[in-house]
């Protein structure tokens, strides 16, 4: 019973985060899968619990529409019900509505119809927001209210004479109903999160908020599209590893990936000419690079260098934790006894690699790699 009321909650917030996207996106609105596996996993759900909790949503999906759309539903374009938080806009339900009984008492309702881009302009002549009236617009073809044909919009049949918006927030005021506001936690929950989801779509952020996914995706930029899988397989095996029980995995897996990340980027900002990874010890084979050399040259460059001085201490700090699985460091660096890696460390290594990896990120943003064919790491 437990694991189906958690199923519930969760396609709860699944419905949420569909229907924030109509507010938000109208004429693209949907989420893929993956945007939607994005705005999951940042309220901590993970792939198979989504798939499993989708099944329940009524998600719609059309063959030629990459997009899941939110499901059907009788009162998306009713009013009678007061729900908290509402994004809908009275004002732009209410034009709808007016604009094509206007066009019913010359044309009669059968025949009233009018072009979606027209209706859209003259909102927009009457001081509504376009993102409102699409979105108006949008629900009420989703739940049916209207019909669109090749951008043409009309009443569905019985529907021509429902009431507006504000009428039906009239004839609800003063009863028990209207008294009662239904909160949809999910809805605010969803809404921030899938408002930045559907940003990245554009902006040119990667699609992923995390700073580990989000480098994954520029591995392809940078020519080396073919370590995707390592890298992703090495941040699963990262995130799984427990602090308090595998410290040491955690910083031994934490620095792998700042290594790693730092090791792809070596080629693309040698030929950018900037002073960054200069040091005639990357024109050697990539075997022989050391993560010190790495950082050391990520920090070089002056206003170009990828580190400023606050991430390079972190990046030494972990190279430090990390330093720990191999002897010969240890009986350099500690005489008598080794003290035991600490689970509060082996976070802090974590930390790290995210804010280095991340670091990196916003230093690929400034100085952008274009799309390459995947060539080795190291020398030509």
């Amino acid at each position: 019973m437990h694991g189906l009321l958690q199923q519930q909650e969760i396609a709860k917030f699944l419905r949420a985060a569909l229907e924030c996207s109509v507010h938000i996106a109208p004429k693209e609105t949907g989420l893929t899968l993956e945007e939607l596996f994005e705005v999951g996993k940042r309220v901590g759900l993970e792939r198979g619990e989504i798939l499993d909790a989708l099944r329940s949503t009524g998600a719609q999906s059309y063959i030629g529409v990459a997009r899941l759309l939110p499901a059907q539903t009788i009162t998306w374009s009713q009013f009678h019900f007061p729900e908290e938080p509402d994004y809908r806009n009275v004002d732009a339900f209410d034009f709808v509505t007016a604009t094509l009984k206007a066009i019913a008492r010359t044309e009669t309702d059968a025949r009233a119809r009018i072009d979606r881009a027209v209706l859209v302009a003259q909102a927009l002549s009457k001081g509504i927001r376009e993102r409102d009236i699409e979105a108006a617009v949008t629900i009420m073809v989703i739940d049916q209210h209207l019909l669109e044909k090749d951008g043409v919009l009309r009443f569905a049949q019985g529907r021509e004479n429902y009431p507006s918006a504000s009428e039906q927030l009239g004839q609800a005021q003063g009863t028990r109903v209207a008294q009662h506001v239904r909160r949809i936690p999910e809805r605010a929950q969803a809404y921030p999160l899938v408002n930045d989801v559907i940003e990245r779509r554009t902006d040119g952020r990667p699609k992923a908020a995390e700073p580990f996914d989000a480098f994954a995706e520029s591995l392809d930029k940078l020519g080396y599209g073919a370590f995707r899988v390592w890298w992703n397989r090495t941040v699963a095996e990262l995130r799984h590893a427990e602090p308090t029980f595998s410290p040491t995995t955690v910083a031994v897996f934490s620095a792998a990936l700042v290594e790693g990340a730092l090791a792809f980027v070596v080629k693309h900002a040698r030929g950018l000419g900037l002073g960054v990874f200069a040091s005639s010890d990357f024109d050697r084979d990539p075997r022989t690079w050391k993560i010190d050399d790495l950082v050391s040259s990520a920090s070089a460059g002056q206003r170009a260098a990828i580190f400023d001085q606050a991430t390079r201490h972190r990046a030494n700090e972990l190279i430090k934790v990390r330093q720990r699985i191999h002897a010969g460091r240890m009986l350099s660096d500690y005489k008598t006894r080794v003290p035991d890696l600490r689970p509060e460390e082996a976070r802090a290594a974590r930390e790290s690699a995210e804010i280095i990896v991340r670091r990196i990120l916003e230093w690929l943003q400034e100085h952008p790699a274009s799309t390459s064919s995947p060539e080795p790491l190291g020398p030509r």
